[in-house]
């Protein structure tokens, strides 16, 4: 489902639909509140972006949760002020004690320095600054493949579907998408 809300191409996948349907029919409240965390860290991402006369492209709503884009030449710093953005909503929401379970796992995971996250994105705009390119190309594949492995590791120690399903999805990210 495709629609435009305020000039931003709004895109519903059905993956989402049927997270959503799921977690009602089996009476799961904590899916609908990572759902709705992961809307509001996308939220301020989009505040951000509106304060840095930026403008976003697309929100897309999926098996992933929320994600915005945007084309916006915002500059090195302000591209870091944009991506904090969304984990400082995250680290708000943990400093007042709303649904603390749910905002700092959401922080912690799109804080990790993986791309796509906010955290690897950061992660990559600090490296470009300070190497050539190339040397920021190879800096961070090692960073993630080591961070994934931990990540992953991890995950297999906790028994954890949700962070193997995110480490899943950002090694596959990797592997399809160069760091840009």
């Amino acid at each position: 489902m495709r629609f435009d809300c305020f000039g931003i191409r709004v895109k519903i996948n059905y993956s989402f639909l049927l997270i959503i349907a799921f977690s009602l029919l089996l009476n799961n409240s904590s899916l609908i509140y990572v759902l709705l965390f992961s809307a509001l860290h996308e939220a301020g991402h989009l505040i951000i972006l509106y304060i840095l006369k930026g403008k976003a492209d697309s929100i897309t709503f999926s098996f992933y949760g929320v994600g915005l884009k945007h084309s916006s030449r915002l500059g090195g710093l302000h591209e870091i002020f944009f991506l904090f953005g969304g984990i400082m909503v995250n680290a708000v929401f943990c400093i007042i004690n709303v649904h603390r379970e749910v905002n700092l796992p959401l922080l912690l995971v799109n804080a990790l320095p993986l791309y796509p996250l906010d955290g690897g994105r950061i992660a990559k705009l600090v490296l470009n600054r300070a190497f050539s390119l190339e040397a920021s190309d190879r800096l961070f594949k090692i960073n993630t493949a080591v961070f994934l492995i931990l990540f992953t590791a991890y995950a297999i120690y906790l028994k954890n579907v949700s962070l193997l399903l995110i480490s899943s999805y950002i090694l596959i990210y990797s592997i399809n998408n160069s760091f840009d």
